[in-house]
């Protein structure tokens, strides 16, 4: 998790080395092995090192081409190395760094190479032969960049407060932007990853996406996207999970290629699960190198969010170093008087964060594995009906339908209809029909889903929005499989995927691996859901192909769970503890940031945080936490700007900036 800057004047003005040099400063969790900065008149490129793997400890960024003279600073860890260094065997060594890889692929296939690359990165090139700078960002937008530019300069970089280190840049808000993330469609998921940000001007590179700019014009382009794979089918439900156990065991070794210890955020759900207990198999085979290993895992004493009877049957069956981290007596999303910089509101809990990743860096953890994004990979979907129907499978068909039919609240007669005939169309006649039922259903539901305390000008606003959203989805659809489709839109665009700022951590997610999307839409979507034979919960029922497949291997008590841990408690505590705070900022005699700039009625929005401090936390309650979240990121913008473009340190005051560049 290394740090990118790059100032580029297309107008050839020499570019000023101290400007790149701030925006280097203001990440300093980003270089703790240092930093360097490289002149090239008119473009200046900024590299802030943190070695990871063992590649990274030998390499030395900026890496200039021998053959092409193109330079290149990446931030990168990529996972077909083997593959590459077979087709660039010329002048490489099996130490080489991923920059160089990365770097000769352009030398040898150009723009084309984007596509052939596979892992987490992010990287810039510079091209002295055509002038020209490339960006890109790999497939899942794991790691981040982001950029301004006018007509006579481009600036880009890992994080956007890096940006905002020249004073001559506004700080707005993207009210657009904000509006974008209070629709319900995108409310009741996480955050998507797009070129939108939540400063006006600044753009995000999105995920699969490329950029290169020259004196002039700028281009951002689609390198890569996930494309509907062909049908896999096999005679037995083994065959699928023994392929899954392999492929899932090939995704996490990749991200197991750490010189220190590795880390994991684990609870006691089957997702942080599965990657903790393969990660340990994979040691246990001596399929990894071991450089240490401990789990991290927040626990919530007296709270029916507390999972550490699970956590411990984990690590009592493989042994490895576990640091139970008590968080449910801290501070909440609501800060008054915010600290510094924060990229967008919905950032979380900053003291849990603090806690969790304080906690790794001490044994010396750089990278950290989670269960990120796998309810959108395995979690699987009810409307399996058509795929059954076509495989023949009436009997199945008629259990799933019957379960369905029961649960649902919808006639018979449209789950016929919409679920299980409508699949079976050619996919442009679903578009059509699916289309004007959009029309008719979600725009007139849409507004119901917003709480009555948003001003009526609003959620009328945010109602339209949700409709012209859903009929965008149709017109993209892809799948003319509901479940395919659905888990092909959770996952792609990605899952926003931010740093937790101010550690010097990367986060590793397998789930988010591109291999595991392709083969878990090929496969039937009835392998990865099938009712369950005495809980009504969907998720008893989910995630089918990682329980088959995962027997023996992650503890019984966590492969035949049949609810899901929710966190409503955990929000309602959090409310009461902060609630004098809460008072001061939303309360009769306040006026806040929300309520001044139209996203709540006052007095409506005060009554709902009374109901939520005598417990109730329903459905509106991410809406809540949402505006609480709002409310601290609006505050930081009040901030003189020393303050607001820099990232506050885990204590009470700020990071030290990096002092010392190399040339």
């Amino acid at each position: 998790m290394s740090g990118l800057a790059v100032l580029f004047h297309q107008d050839g003005r020499p570019a000023d080395e101290s400007a790149v040099q701030k925006m280097l400063a203001a990440i300093p969790y980003r270089g703790p092995d240092g930093t360097c900065v490289k002149s090239f008149g008119a473009l200046v490129l900024g590299f802030a090192k943190m070695a990871v793997t063992p590649e990274d400890d030998l390499e030395q960024q900026p890496v200039t081409s021998s053959r092409s003279g193109c330079t290149i600073i990446a931030d990168a860890r990529l996972d077909n190395r083997d593959e590459l260094l077979s087709r660039l065997s010329a002048g490489l060594e099996p130490t080489s760094g991923d920059a160089e890889l990365i770097l000769h692929a352009y030398d040898a296939w150009g723009l084309d190479a984007l596509a052939r690359l596979l892992g987490d990165f992010a990287f810039m090139i510079w091209d002295p032969r055509q002038q020209r700078m490339i960006c890109a960002r790999d497939t899942s937008g794991q790691r981040g960049l982001f950029y301004r530019a006018d007509r006579r300069s481009f600036a880009a970089a890992s994080e956007i407060h890096q940006l905002l280190q020249d004073p001559s840049v506004p700080i707005v808000p993207n009210e657009e932007c904000i509006r974008d993330s209070l629709v319900p469609l995108n409310m009741f998921q996480n955050d998507k990853d797009q070129a939108a940000t939540f400063f006006e001007g600044i753009l995000a590179l999105p995920a699969g996406h490329a950029l290169v700019v020259d004196r002039e014009m700028l281009r951002v382009w689609r390198y890569w996207e996930l494309r509907p794979p062909r049908e896999l089918r096999y005679r037995h439900d083994e065959e699928y999970a023994e392929h899954y156990r392999t492929l899932f065991y090939q995704v996490v070794r990749s991200r197991l290629r750490s010189s220190r210890p590795v880390g994991a955020l684990l609870s006691g759900g089957l997702d942080s699960s599965s990657v903790v207990c393969a990660a340990q198999e994979l040691y246990r085979l001596g399929s990894a190198k071991y450089h240490g290993f401990i789990s991290l895992s927040s626990v919530f004493s007296g709270l029916d969010c507390d999972e550490r009877p699970l956590i411990s049957d984990i690590q009592a069956k493989y042994g490895f170093s576990a640091r139970l981290l008590s968080c449910g007596k801290l501070g909440g999303r609501l800060q008054p008087e915010p600290r510094g910089f924060m990229e967008a509101p919905n950032m979380g809990v900053n003291e849990v964060r603090n806690i969790v990743f304080g906690a790794a860096t001490e044994a010396r953890v750089r990278a950290i594995l989670t269960g990120d994004v796998a309810d959108a990979c395995v979690g699987g979907s009810r409307l399996v009906f058509d795929s059954l129907l076509r495989r023949g499978q009436v009997r199945s068909f008629w259990q799933h339908l019957t379960k369905y039919d029961s649960l649902s609240e919808e006639p018979l007669r449209k789950t016929l209809v919409f679920h299980v005939l409508a699949p079976l169309l050619p996919l442009a006649a679903q578009k059509r029909l699916m289309t004007g039922y959009t029309r008719r259903v979600i725009g007139g539901y849409g507004r119901r889903l917003l709480p009555p305390w948003m001003p009526g000008g609003l959620r009328d606003d945010l109602s339209q929005r949700h409709l012209q959203l859903w009929l965008a989805l149709e017109c993209k659809r892809r799948f003319s499989s509901p479940s395919r489709e659905s888990e092909y839109r959770l996952l792609y665009p990605p899952e926003v995927a931010r740093h937790p700022v101010p550690w010097p951590i990367q986060i590793w997610r397998p789930f988010a691996d591109r291999r595991l999307h392709e083969f878990l839409l090929a496969i039937p979507p009835e392998q990865k859901f099938a009712p369950h034979p005495v809980s009504d919960e969907f998720y008893a029922g989910s995630k089918l192909l990682v329980r088959r497949a995962l027997r023996g291997i992650v503890p019984d008590s966590i492969l035949t769970r049949t609810s899901k841990v929710h966190f409503g408690s955990a929000s309602v505590n959090e409310v009461q503890r902060q609630w004098p705070l809460y008072e001061a900022v939303f309360g009769p005699s306040a006026r806040s940031e929300i309520a001044r700039r139209g996203y709540v009625d006052q007095d409506r929005f005060w009554q709902r945080l009374l109901d939520v401090r005598a417990g109730d936390d329903g459905v509106d309650v991410v809406y809540v936490t949402q505006m609480v979240g709002l409310e601290t990121w609006l505050r930081t913008l009040l901030l003189p700007r020393a303050r607001l473009t820099m990232v506050p340190s885990a204590g009470d005051g700020f990071l030290s900036p990096i002092t010392g560049f190399a040339s």
